[in-house]
């Protein structure tokens, strides 16, 4: 045998020590392990030699069965049923992702092999998601038929029925039935209208008039009754509401339309409209489904997002392992994650030394080293070797979870100015109905025949639907496409307001620096105390604070207990050690002390009963990406500004190091408060970018809010828009995202009233036909939605 073979089964290499071969119609064939020789003589066992007919030629490597076999029988347990299926008509169904699936051969494998298992009511196979979609009765064991699977070479997963019913799914595959019927009843009616139309130019026998006529009715009753029922079920609600929208008047026109041909068919009238009918209704549609996968790309955020969690995790049980659903995870859990598994809830490093990849979270590529001690992110993957993690957050407290909810509340965030756009459309919708009453009653004495037709003209060409998708397309497009750039907009008025600042104001600690200061020197100023002495009460006033400088502080081991700790913001913070009150923060909070040699230091000061014990020098390094951030904006046309708590003379370094010509120091929230609302009342527009927990008061006063946030502190962030991740590149990114939003939507605005104040004169006098009207009115919104689209593809 050679050793260039390949195995017949999975195509990897026969290693040479290898002499293994399986019997497939009479021909001896390779294979490279048992595993593979036990699938193929399962395969050829059960009849079905004809996969490997049918199959493309496989992936090295696909197929071939996992060495450790999973412990399937877990999945018989009762809690995890209830999590991994659902019961319906006397079965159980589950719904099992795939892994190893390459070609439509496989899905025919599945279906045939489980098909055959007892127990198996119907097995149906998605090729194109890898889902399987199983139903089996109560009696049989889902282990057996997930090990089934297993034994063919593939690696099952059951999926949660949480993560599969999604509502936007549903509302997208009725969208799609309604276009499709409108679709299809557009063209067959087109069809016989070739034949109506004739009439102007041949001459047609009456019943063949009427038989098309009849044919037509029965085509365009479905597209009005089931396609077009959206817009008549949204009319009548804005009407009961006292709100018409804009659905009032397509409701209006496609009703009319279709019931003045009604009875033109059955009185043998003079025309009818069934093919204008089926021709709005499409383009309205269409011009619908597409706004809708706009707004579905935000979901899919969302969803991407959740679906990074595994659905079970193994917890360590007094030494024993067990495979349990992630939501009965608890914290104070230990759970042993293997290599190239997904951490299933925050926790902290117990076990081992890994790296992990945090890309989607962070938007950081590079994978980062972790030891014992430190924190791992739900959803992160660990690349390297097995660990063991403590859980200390799981579900919606994780930082996924935290991720997920304010991508959703951002999707929710609507401008005020398009609040007010809603709150007056009800108004536009009354003018253009008054308006196309003015219309038919001047034509009707003009010229009674023509007077529906320009009417129903009138009523189609000006449904302002363009108007309405103006901005809300625009700002669901960069939304979606902000937060996959790694920026979470929690305010709906952010974006807009943000494009117009002429100022970005930035704190220095954990905003311009990385938030990871370290202790460079003590001074120890009572000859009673030692600097261990000192660094554990300061651990100790910093345990439960959120300031970044608090981790500077951090020791392991016991801590003496405190009692009525206070943090006061901007100046310290202070509590009771032995009853005795110590204070740790400015000099000016504890009491006076010294300054540092070192220029750039960050001085804290420890104290008890107004005198100063001891006073600690930190260090902080900038981001590296400060300097270029700050200067790009610079570019942009923003004046930056340093406002900071620290010392003059570390404040003025950092801005002398990134260029900044206006720096504060030594500020109060107050103090900044202050300088934001100077100047804003000298005519700017001001950004802060700055923490957005302990800064919180400033932030609201600045027109727009940006903080860096990560981990725990996500969710207590209350800034408008959030960056995800250590770099400060984004906020050039947010700032030209919002000026082309606002540029888009300028030009949306532009030309759905360009197109109005044209279309409508000319449809009122007449030169406008309905089947025209849909088309004009229908690609209006259409040029709206894509406009609005190219912001997805914003770099």
């Amino acid at each position: 045998m050679g050793h260039a073979e390949a195995c017949f089964h999975c195509a990897l290499p026969v290693p040479p020590n290898c002499n293994l071969t399986v019997t497939i119609e009479d021909a001896q064939q390779p294979v490279c392990c048992p595993g593979c020789k036990a699938v193929a003589e399962l395969i050829r066992d059960t009849g079905m030699t004809r996969y490997y007919e049918l199959r493309d030629a496989p992936e090295p490597g696909v197929g071939k069965p996992p060495e450790e076999a999973a412990e399937w029988i877990v999945f018989d347990n009762p809690d995890m049923l209830e999590a991994f299926t659902e019961q319906r008509d006397g079965a159980r169904e589950a719904t099992i992702y795939v892994g190893g699936m390459y070609c439509s051969a496989c899905s025919w494998l599945i279906e045939t092999t489980l098909g055959k298992q007892p127990g198996i009511r119907t097995a149906e196979v998605n090729p194109i998601t890898h889902r399987l979609r199983l139903q089996f009765a109560g009696d049989s064991r889902l282990s057996d038929h997930l090990a089934t699977l297993a034994g063919l070479g593939y690696q099952p997963q059951p999926l949660s029925p949480e993560s599969i019913a999604r509502p936007e799914v549903a509302e997208q595959r009725t969208a799609l039935k309604r276009l499709l019927v409108a679709s299809l009843g557009m063209m067959q009616v087109m069809m016989f209208a070739v034949g109506l139309y004739s009439m102007d130019f041949y001459t047609i026998d009456p019943e063949m008039q009427h038989f098309l006529r009849l044919v037509s009715f029965f085509v365009t009753t479905p597209v009005v009754f089931y396609a077009a029922k959206p817009f008549f079920t949204s009319a009548w609600r804005g009407v009961v509401g006292r709100k018409p929208g804009m659905d009032l008047p397509v409701s209006v026109a496609v009703g009319a339309a279709y019931a003045a041909s009604v009875y033109a068919t059955f009185t043998r009238g003079e025309a009818v409209w069934f093919d204008s009918v089926t021709m709005f209704v499409f383009f309205l549609t269409l011009g619908r489904f597409l706004e809708m996968r706009a707004r579905h790309r935000s979901i899919d955020r969302s969803t991407a997002l959740s679906s990074l969690l595994p659905n079970t995790a193994t917890r360590i049980d007094d030494e024993a392992h067990l495979v349990v659903p992630v939501n009965q995870l608890q914290c104070g859990d230990r759970v042993l994650i293997r290599a190239g598994e997904p951490v299933p809830a925050d926790g902290v490093l117990a076990d081992g030394a890994t790296s992990v990849d945090e890309a989607l979270l962070t938007g950081e590529a590079r994978a980062r080293v972790k030891a014992v001690g430190d924190e791992l992110a739900a959803g992160s993957v660990n690349l390297d070797g097995m660990i063991e993690m403590t859980v200390t957050r799981t579900g919606g407290d994780t930082t996924l979870g935290t991720i997920s909810r304010m991508s959703e509340r951002a999707r929710y965030a609507r401008p005020s100015f398009v609040t007010l756009a809603d709150r007056i459309a009800s108004y536009i919708v009354i003018a253009l109905l008054v308006v196309a009453a003015a219309v038919a009653t001047f034509w009707y004495f003009v010229d009674a025949e023509r007077a529906f037709v320009i009417t129903l003209s009138v009523l189609v060409v000006t449904c302002p639907c363009a108007l309405a998708l103006a901005t809300p397309a625009a700002f669901a497009a960069a939304g979606s496409r902000l937060s996959q750039l790694r920026l979470l907009v929690t305010n709906g008025d952010a974006i807009e307001s943000l494009s117009r600042v002429n100022v970005a104001m930035f704190d220095k600690t954990g905003t311009l620096t990385l938030g990871e200061p370290r202790i460079e020197s003590v001074v120890v100023t009572d000859p009673g105390r030692t600097e261990r002495d000192c660094r554990v009460i300061a651990a100790a006033l910093e345990h439960p604070s959120t300031h970044p400088l608090a981790r500077a502080f951090e020791l392991d081991g016991a801590l003496p207990a405190i009692s009525n700790h206070q943090i006061v913001v901007g100046q310290g913070v202070s509590a009771t050690i032995d009853g005795r009150e110590w204070r740790l923060g400015n000099a000016r909070f504890v009491g006076g002390g010294a300054a540092s040699d070192d220029a750039s230091a960050t001085n804290v000061f420890l104290g008890t009963e107004g005198r100063v014990v001891a006073w600690f020098a930190l260090e902080d390094a900038l981001r590296p990406d400060a300097a270029g951030t700050l200067a790009r904006l610079r570019q942009l046309g923003l004046e930056t500004e340093l406002v900071s708590g620290d010392n003059r003379v570390a404040v003025d370094a950092t801005a002398a190091q990134l260029g900044i010509r206006t720096s504060h120091s030594q500020c109060s929230p107050e103090d900044k408060l202050a300088i934001i609302e100077a100047a804003q009342r000298a005519g700017n527009r001001v950004v802060m970018i700055g923490d957005g927990i302990n800064d919180a008061p400033v932030l609201a006063g600045a027109d727009t809010s940006i903080a860096p946030a990560h981990g725990a502190l996500l969710a207590q962030t209350s800034a408008d828009i959030v960056m995800l991740g250590d770099s400060l590149k984004p906020l050039t990114t947010a700032v030209q995202m919002a000026r082309k939003t606002m540029r888009i939507v300028r030009q949306n605005l532009a030309w759905a009233i360009v197109y109005n104040a044209l279309a409508l004169p000319l449809a009122a006098a007449g030169y406008v036909p309905p089947w025209a009207a849909a088309i004009g009115m229908s690609a209006s919104s259409l040029v709206v939605v894509l406009n609005a689209l190219r912001l997805n593809r914003f770099e």
